[in-house]
């Protein structure tokens, strides 16, 4: 049960009056100490139970995202006639990829899907600022994007990979008045088997799952390595799976 002490903790009278004159922009309410904490003001807030700041009901919507002191809830006055942008989940960018393995060297660019909100404070990243950018290297041109988060906080290119490759993202939500981002792990411990298999990865660039059970044999993973096997031989389109994902896959404790 989320106590009352938690609500009155933030001045959500101040937030809601400042939200009500920058309707459509999101702002972050306060922070809790607890998930559950978060959760129950992002379902309370567009309902205005027990917030009347965000009187009358379904003049707000609100949703609670991890923060680095807790829990994150973020508010939007959304009454009126006109409608507001829709909170999109995800973003997908194009992102430089420096390569430095056998096969390739130098800079190469991949598309990936990262979750729409700032890795650091849960706001809202800049996916309505998106622009193509060219740039030239080697002689060869390159198209990337890049965005201007609201929040200030700057993401870079290898950040967002970083977070494409830990970071999976949640389900799609049924809306977003009470839309609670769950948490996402850690990277793997470089002596983990997913460790093992990412630093394999990052070294062959293109390598594939099969490959995965021999790197995790040769490093006194058996165990994982029939894991992987079993989960393989279940996969009809294991022949597309990556290394990269096997050692999400051994990360989030992925069963056979």
């Amino acid at each position: 049960m989320t106590r009352r002490s938690d609500w009155a903790s933030h001045d959500h009278a101040a937030v809601a009056e400042n939200a009500r004159a920058e309707r459509g922009t999101w702002l972050m309410a306060g922070v809790y100490g607890t998930k559950g904490s978060a959760a129950s003001a992002a379902k309370k807030a567009p309902m205005a139970q027990d917030m009347p700041a965000y009187a009358p009901a379904g003049s707000f919507e609100a949703y609670a995202v991890m923060h680095p002191d807790g829990w994150a809830l973020w508010v939007r006055y959304v009454a009126g006639d006109e409608p507001v942008p829709e909170l999109p989940e995800r973003m997908t960018v194009r992102v430089c990829d420096w390569l430095s393995d056998e096969e390739a060297d130098g800079v190469g660019v991949v598309t990936v899907t990262v979750a729409a909100r700032c890795s650091t404070c849960g706001g809202p990243r800049g996916h309505d600022t998106l622009a193509a950018q060219e740039f030239t290297d080697g002689g060869v041109e390159f198209t990337v994007d890049r965005w201007t988060n609201p929040c200030g906080h700057l993401d870079t290119y290898d950040a967002i990979l970083h977070e494409a490759r830990f970071r999976p993202l949640p389900e799609p939500s049924s809306g977003p008045a009470g839309l609670v981002l769950e948490d996402v792990p850690e990277p793997p411990a470089p002596d983990s088997p997913a460790g093992v298999v990412l630093a394999a990865a990052d070294a062959w660039r293109g390598m594939r799952a099969k490959a995965a059970i021999e790197v995790l044999d040769k490093h006194g993973f058996a165990e994982d390595a029939d894991r992987v096997a079993l989960m393989l031989r279940k996969a009809r389109t294991h022949g597309h799976i990556s290394a990269r994902q096997i050692a999400h896959w051994l990360h989030v404790g992925g069963d056979a």
